[in-house]
C-alpha cells in the first residue's frame, strides 16, 4: 500500500473530509488532495503530524509496502477480555442460577400468600443477582473506555458514564477519534 493509499484510507476511516485534516496540518486542502493522489508527498514533519493524528508510527505510514492496520488496540483488548472470560464464566453462571432461584421464589411467594415484604425481598435478591451476573462484563468495558480515553487524551469521566448504555458506548466509539483530534 502506497503512502497516498495509507493517507487516504486513515482519513476516511477517521470519518475526517480533505479540508479537515488540511486544518489540522496546516496545509491547504490542495496539499491533502496531492498526496492522496501520489502527486506530491507530505514533508517530514507532516508525516509525523499525522501518524500523531492517527495514532500510529511515522514507520508504518511511510513504509511503503507496510499495511495499516486501523483497530489495534480495539483487537488487543478484545484478545485480553477473552482471556479474562474464563475467570469470570463460573461467577457469572452461579449469579444466573442464584436469579432464577430468588425470581422462582419471588413467584412462588406471591401466588401462595406470603407477606409483601417476604416477596420483595426475594425480588430484590433475583434484581441484585441478575446485575451482579452482568457487573464482571460492564467493568472490563468501562475499563477499557478509561483507559482509551486517558491514551488519546480525553477526559474520560462523561465518556465513561454515557457508556454505560448501548447507544452511549456506540456514541464513543464514533467520536474518539474526532475527539482525540480536537483535543491536540
Amino acid at each position: 500500500m502506497s503512502l497516498a493509499e495509507k493517507i487516504q484510507e486513515l482519513r476516511t476511516s477517521h470519518n475526517m473530509s480533505q479540508e479537515c485534516l488540511a486544518e489540522l496540518l496546516g496545509v491547504s486542502r490542495q496539499a491533502v488532495s496531492k498526496w492522496e493522489t501520489g502527486q506530491s508527498k507530505p514533508g517530514t514533519d507532516h508525516l509525523i503530524h499525522l501518524a500523531e493524528l492517527f495514532q500510529i508510527s511515522p514507520k508504518d505510514l511511510a513504509a511503503p509496502d507496510m499495511t495499516v492496520s486501523l483497530l489495534p488496540d480495539l483487537k488487543e483488548e478484545v484478545n485480553r477480555m477473552r482471556g479474562q472470560a474464563a475467570k469470570f464464566k463460573w461467577f457469572i453462571t452461579g449469579c444466573l442460577l442464584l436469579f432464577l432461584a430468588a425470581f422462582s421464589a419471588a413467584l412462588y411467594t406471591r401466588f401462595q400468600g406470603f407477606s409483601d415484604i417476604t416477596v420483595f425481598l426475594c425480588a430484590a435478591a433475583s434484581a441484585v443477582f441478575i446485575l451482579s451476573a452482568f457487573l464482571p462484563v460492564l467493568i472490563t468495558i468501562l475499563a477499557f473506555i478509561c483507559r482509551d480515553c486517558k491514551k488519546r487524551g480525553i477526559r474520560p469521566a462523561f465518556y465513561v458514564f454515557i457508556s454505560l448504555s448501548a447507544a452511549g458506548l456506540l456514541y464513543y466509539f464514533l467520536n474518539r477519534d474526532r475527539l482525540a483530534v480536537k483535543k491536540d
